[in-house]
């Protein structure tokens, strides 16, 4: 609350994912809506595993927000974002799910897109500061954290190139969204794509970028050294989708009861790798899915828990 003619605003509601909010028309009674989420982790057998059948078992949850797993290329360690201290953050883990722990010590909002260095040793991720998103790393043993984007733009979905010399981001710095990339080490952003991108990885075998963009269904591919830009299928959407050496895996909402489809790259044909119960949820507002380079388990965001409340507040002034 502040004053209509300005000046320093006054906090009157925290931590509770409060919006909106109506005022009676006497002035002194609020009533606002809590929302209540509950995302969790869950795994299912990957690919290569020799058991493709098990159920999906929850390997990384709060009562708070966990999403955006991410498997180190080494296989040791998981990444995620959560808000379970009370902030937003990006959080390691052993494989399993054990041992979590805090790595990014600073203040900031809607902390997410975790992605690991082809070495495992850092970490780059987006987030809110006070008019736009940027992209930072930060190194997997914690510590200071790295500026790498600026601008009054908006710049998200980080992903390393290989070599680990590049990250490309999505940025709307030309108008509209589309794909980029930096240094690892800062510099100068260069565009990748012309027809639009907002979610991009490289190829394992660096001759392509394969991306999605904002709001429509279809996976698209670019050469690295750039070139014509084409759709590779029509299915699958930003923050569902994972690259692997073979195919395409994703997660398809659409479909009742939902369902884990793979593109095969050889094949150029689309199956369902694995069917889920008919209330999955998945969070379709982060990075959501992630095989892990062994191919012997893949990991999901679910939304366990979407609710909300209205809440009074008596002689809040």
């Amino acid at each position: 609350m502040m004053a209509a003619s300005g000046g320093t605003a006054e906090r009157l509601i925290g931590g509770e994912n409060a919006s909106e909010i109506s005022i009676s028309r006497t002035g002194n009674r609020l009533v606002y809506e809590r929302d209540l989420f509950d995302s969790n982790i869950w795994r299912i057998p990957g690919p290569k595993a020799l058991d493709k059948i098990s159920a999906p078992t929850r390997v990384i949850a709060s009562t708070a927000s966990d999403g955006a797993p991410q498997f180190s290329p080494d296989g040791k360690k998981i990444a995620f974002s959560s808000n379970r201290s009370g902030k937003d953050a990006i959080w390691l883990c052993d494989r399993d799910g054990l041992n979590p722990a805090d790595i990014t010590s600073f203040s900031a909002r809607d902390v997410g897109s975790p992605r690991w260095s082809p070495d495992s040793q850092w970490i780059a991720f987006d987030s809110l500061n006070e008019s736009n998103r940027d992209i930072y790393v930060v190194s997997a043993d914690g510590g200071a954290v790295r500026l790498i984007t600026t601008g009054p733009f908006d710049n998200v979905r980080p992903s390393w190139s290989r070599d680990g010399g590049w990250i490309y981001f999505g940025s709307n710095r030309s108008g509209d969204w589309q794909i980029w990339k930096v240094p690892s080490n800062g510099g100068a952003a260069m565009r990748v794509t012309k027809t639009g991108g907002r979610e991009a990885f490289q190829s394992f075998d660096d001759k392509f970028v394969y991306y999605a963009k904002l709001g429509s269904h279809g996976i698209w591919r670019v050469p690295t050294d750039g070139g014509e830009e084409t759709q590779v299928f029509s299915e699958g959407e930003q923050g569902l989708w994972a690259l692997t050496d073979e195919g395409i895996y994703f997660l398809d909402e659409r479909v009742a009861p939902p369902v884990l489809k793979f593109y095969n790259f050889a094949a150029r044909k689309t199956e369902i790798f694995k069917q889920f119960p008919k209330d999955t949820r998945f969070d379709e507002d982060s990075t959501s899915l992630s095989v892990s380079r062994d191919g012997q388990w893949l990991l999901y965001t679910q939304w366990d828990q979407a609710s909300s409340d209205l809440r009074l507040m008596e002689n809040y002034r």
